[in-house]
C-alpha cells in the first residue's frame, strides 16, 4: 500500500539519522523540512514521529515539534519494551493460527544449525549477529506494516542492548544461550507442526529466560 510505504520511507529516513549520529540527542526535527527532503505530505512523517517517540527515539515538545531524545535506555524501559514485544508477538500467532499460515520452518532450521556451530565455539559476534534473522522470518508473514516495524525495531534494539559486550567465553552465559537456543528449537517444531498456541507458551517463557539471561535486564 501507498501509506505504509511511505511511513516505511518516512521512518526509515528519520531514524537513520538519528543512529548514524547525523541528528544527535536535542536536534529539533519539524516535519516541514522532512516533508521539503522526501517530497511527500506530512501525515505519513507524523505516523512515523508518532511512533518513533513511542520508542524512545525523539521527544516530543508542545508548540514547538520534536527533538531527538538521549538514546540510553533505561533497564525500566527495556523490560518494558520487552513486555510490549510479547504482548504483539502473542496477537500475531493468532492472526497466523486463524489464517493458517506456513512460515518458512526450512530458512528457521538453517539458520538454527549455524547457532549450534557458534555457541558451539563460542563465536559470540557470528551468533549475536545471525539470531536477529530468526526474529526477521518468524515475522516475515504479517501483513501488517505498521505493526511488523513495531515488533521489528523494537526487537533490533532490545537484542542489540542485549548482546552488546557479551562473551561466550563465561560459562554462565553460554549456559543461559545454551537454554535459549533449545527454545529456538522448539519454535522450530511449532512453526513446522504449524502449532501457534504452543509456541505461545514457548514464547512467553522465552522473554522469561531472555531477562534471566542478562543482568542489565534482570535487575
Amino acid at each position: 500500500m501507498m501509506e505504509d510505504r511511505l511511513f516505511n520511507k518516512a521512518y526509515d529516513y528519520i531514524k537513520d539519522k538519528i543512529d548514524s549520529n547525523c541528528w544527535p540527542p536535542g536536534t529539533k526535527i519539524t516535519e516541514q523540512l522532512i516533508s521539503e527532503a522526501l517530497f511527500m505530505s506530512r501525515t505519513p512523517i507524523r505516523t512515523a514521529l508518532l511512533l518513533l517517540e513511542e520508542e524512545g527515539l525523539v521527544k516530543s515538545i508542545p508548540y514547538k515539534g520534536y527533538i531527538v531524545a538521549e538514546k540510553k535506555i533505561s533497564n525500566e524501559g527495556l523490560l518494558e519494551r520487552l513486555e510490549l514485544i510479547a504482548g504483539l508477538i502473542m496477537n500475531y500467532l493468532q492472526y497466523l493460527k486463524l489464517n493458517d499460515i506456513t512460515l518458512d520452518h526450512h530458512a528457521f532450521e538453517e539458520i538454527l544449525e549455524k547457532q549450534v556451530e557458534y555457541l558451539h565455539y563460542r563465536d559470540a559476534t557470528g551468533y549475536f549477529n545471525n539470531e536477529y534473522r530468526l526474529f526477521e522470518i518468524f515475522m516475515s508473514e504479517s501483513d501488517n506494516q505498521f505493526l511488523k516495524k513495531v515488533i521489528l525495531t523494537a526487537a533490533r534494539d532490545i537484542h542489540g542492548t542485549y548482546s552488546e559486550n557479551s562473551d561466550l567465553m563465561d560459562e554462565e552465559r553460554y549456559q543461559n544461550e545454551a537454554k535459549l537456543l533449545a527454545l529456538y528449537q522448539e519454535f522450530s517444531i511449532c512453526i513446522r507442526d504449524k502449532d501457534y498456541d504452543k509456541m505461545g507458551e514457548h514464547i512467553l517463557f522465552f522473554f522469561e529466560t531472555l531477562k534471566e539471561s542478562n543482568d542489565s535486564l534482570a535487575q
